[in-house]
């Protein structure tokens, strides 16, 4: 590279090859089985010309129906039968779009991010819907609370991880939030009912595993760090660019935000700009620039500010319509970049349901890295395929 490439923040080469070599699992035996049989499913069971973009939306679909029926009716034994049924679905198909990509050659960048977006959309609503179906009283709820509001910055930063050294692991910390929050929780409650939530063993247990799932977490954000300080991207610019949305945004919910009335907007405004942060520098990663200075994000949560001087009987309306603007913005931004992505290989493109009876699978190895002439211009992108 020529010396000015060589100063710019560029993130580290990422094949989407058949042996998944961007990624380094780590999987407990039952999360193993599972995900193995559904990836034999999907190789034996599924049509071959069925799009893996479609087993994304399900789970989609399934979330944001749980998420407006907890906030809509009160608590209620179908709602935690579903939300389990909901986790689930959305793991097993979530496994199951990677193997039929690979299978009928119709891995791409934009497909990648496509799957990386639902999984932290769909984290987004499963923190909002948990913070809804959990205990709500006595301090017991303080572990909780700091869990499900660091559980977003987890993400983000294991993404900014995956920017900063081009491996994506399969954090075990991901497993155990499903263990506690999706089966602990869920099937609790399905066995005896929403009364075992006020239950004082039960709410110790819930606690004691919370804070176990925290304390895992917050180790594996300091692997994290470490694996970023190896990187030969690691700056002081790099972790300024990083580091300064996230810290905005939750310095103004620590001081803001926590005592408003209306609980589920401070944190939906929350879950939503951090989801919408990790997506960003994930895409970016994919079309192959650097983190952004300013986001987009940092820049609407600061209207949370503004929104205070609003009358009292303004401000639940003014909050909603700002969350309802970032929602908006995320979605935007996705078809924004899968524009972009879709651009750099048209030979797949990106069918949502079904391939064309003309698709011709495509093998070769798919990266978001240009190639560089001699003189240190750009010469061509990567491999079409």
């Amino acid at each position: 590279m020529s010396e000015p490439q060589a100063r710019t923040l560029e993130p580290h080469v990422l094949v989407l090859d058949k042996q998944q070599s961007y990624k380094r699992p780590e999987e407990d035996a039952l999360i193993r089985m599972l995900r193995e049989g559904c990836r034999h499913f999907a190789i034996h069971c599924l049509p071959y010309r069925l799009s893996p973009v479609v087993l994304g939306l399900p789970g989609l679909v399934l979330h944001v129906f749980l998420l407006a029926a907890v906030h809509t009716f009160e608590r209620a034994r179908w709602m935690y039968g579903l939300w389990v049924i909901c986790r689930v679905l959305h793991f097993c198909l979530d496994s199951m779009d990677g193997t039929l990509a690979r299978r009928n050659g119709t891995q791409s960048t934009a497909r990648h991010f496509w799957d990386h977006w639902v999984d932290v959309a769909n984290s987004a609503m499963a923190v909002m819907i948990v913070a809804q179906l959990g205990p709500r009283q006595s301090l017991y709820f303080v572990p909780y609370v700091l869990l499900t509001a660091t559980g977003q910055l987890f993400f983000y930063l294991g993404l900014c991880r995956y920017f900063a050294t081009g491996i994506m692991r399969d954090p075990y910390i991901n497993h155990l939030w499903n263990y506690v929050f999706c089966l602990f929780l869920g099937l609790a409650v399905c066995i005896h009912d929403v009364a075992i939530l006020s239950d004082r063993d039960f709410q110790l247990a819930y606690t004691l595993l919370s804070l176990v799932v925290f304390g895992c977490g917050f180790w594996c954000l300091l692997q994290d760090l470490v694996l970023m300080f190896r990187s030969r991207l690691s700056s002081v610019r790099f972790y300024v660019r990083i580091l300064a949305a996230p810290a905005l945004i939750l310095g103004i919910y620590g001081v803001w935000m926590r005592h408003w009335s209306d609980v589920f907007s401070a944190r939906a405004l929350v879950a939503v700009a951090m989801s919408s942060l990790a997506v960003g520098v994930h895409a970016r990663q994919l079309v192959n620039k650097s983190p952004a200075w300013l986001t987009v994000e940092g820049a609407l949560f600061l209207l949370v500010l503004p929104l205070s001087a609003l009358p009292s009987s303004l401000e639940p309306v003014g909050r909603r319509g700002l969350l309802v603007v970032m929602v908006l913005t995320m979605v935007i931004n996705l078809f924004r970049y899968l524009r972009e992505m879709i651009a750099q290989y048209p030979e797949i493109g990106f069918p949502w349901v079904w391939l064309p009876s003309t698709y011709n699978p495509v093998r070769l190895n798919v990266s978001n890295k240009p190639t560089w002439g001699r003189d240190g211009s750009r010469a061509s992108e990567a491999p079409q395929g």
